[in-house]
């Protein structure tokens, strides 16, 4: 927090103890901040930071201002991590891209256009990963727009255009939507094979093809996986699956995108 210059007497202190009575802040003190400014600056932090662990002080901190300009603008801690998330799905409506002439090209340009959002602001990848309350349902002010509520309608739409059931198309949606964000939010921390090449190939070496003939058989192919390549590769799955059940080949499970979804859940919890 910035230092103020001391004065010949003692400023009136509100309940906050910040230095100032309550209501709406002087002009000198708030400057050109407002409700917009806040929450870009705290979207900006989720950059580097997770949203979980933004508070009002830290970015009151970050913005060189008081906490109690921060309350009066935002309110409480749940609409600071509300009006951040709705924040980034408006940015992410921004990007959405157009309509294409294939179902599966639309639903991979959506899937690109999210997963690049969640790797830029991988601060709320984690969140996603790790919470469920505003991932996309959000807390409005009178005349607000729910942008997490458009995006979601969005992304369904990419999917309920290959022509599935309404029940098959909401289990797609939700599972790819899981996907894209545990795959940015693994990419960001380095979770990924590739990340650790030399420690894997040399443990690889060390072991006897003969006692461990699957590994051998797959030989280094898993260090080459990065987010990216995990994330074209079980994008493709999907397009299979989907394939498939239109086809009249509906699959017993889908296994290869629910294993791949419970082992990055189980990364993300240690």
């Amino acid at each position: 927090m910035i230092k103020r210059k001391a004065k010949a007497t003692l400023a009136p202190t509100g309940k906050d103890g910040t230095g100032r009575r309550p209501g709406r802040p002087q002009a000198a003190e708030a400057g050109d901040i407002g409700r917009a400014v806040i929450l870009r600056a705290a979207l900006r932090m989720t950059k580097t930071v997770p949203l979980q662990d933004l508070s009002i002080v830290s970015v009151a901190r970050t913005m060189k201002v008081t906490p109690a300009l921060i309350h009066y603008y935002i309110g409480g801690r749940d609409s600071l991590t509300s009006g951040t998330m709705n924040l980034f799905y408006e940015e992410l409506i921004r990007k959405w891209p157009q309509e294409t002439d294939t179902w599966q090209a639309g639903l991979l340009a959506a899937a690109k256009a999210m997963y690049d959002h969640f790797l830029l602001y991988s601060g709320v990848a984690a969140y996603c990963a790790s919470n469920g309350q505003f991932r996309v349902f959000q807390l409005l002010k009178e005349g607000e727009h729910d942008y997490g509520v458009e995006m979601l309608e969005r992304f369904i739409g990419r999917v309920k255009v290959a022509g599935l059931s309404g029940e098959r198309t909401g289990i797609y949606a939700h599972l790819f939507g899981d996907f894209i964000i545990n795959t940015a939010y693994g990419g960001s921390l380095n979770m990924f094979p590739s990340s650790h090449r030399k420690f894997i190939q040399g443990k690889q070496k060390s072991l006897d093809p003969r006692e461990f003939p699957n590994i051998a058989y797959v030989r280094s192919s898993p260090v080459q996986i990065d987010a990216a390549t995990a994330f074209e590769e079980t994008c493709h799955l999907f397009l299979l699956s989907i394939s498939a059940e239109l086809s009249g080949q509906k699959p017993k499970f889908m296994l290869p995108q629910c294993l791949f979804q419970n082992m990055l859940s189980r990364m993300n919890r240690l």
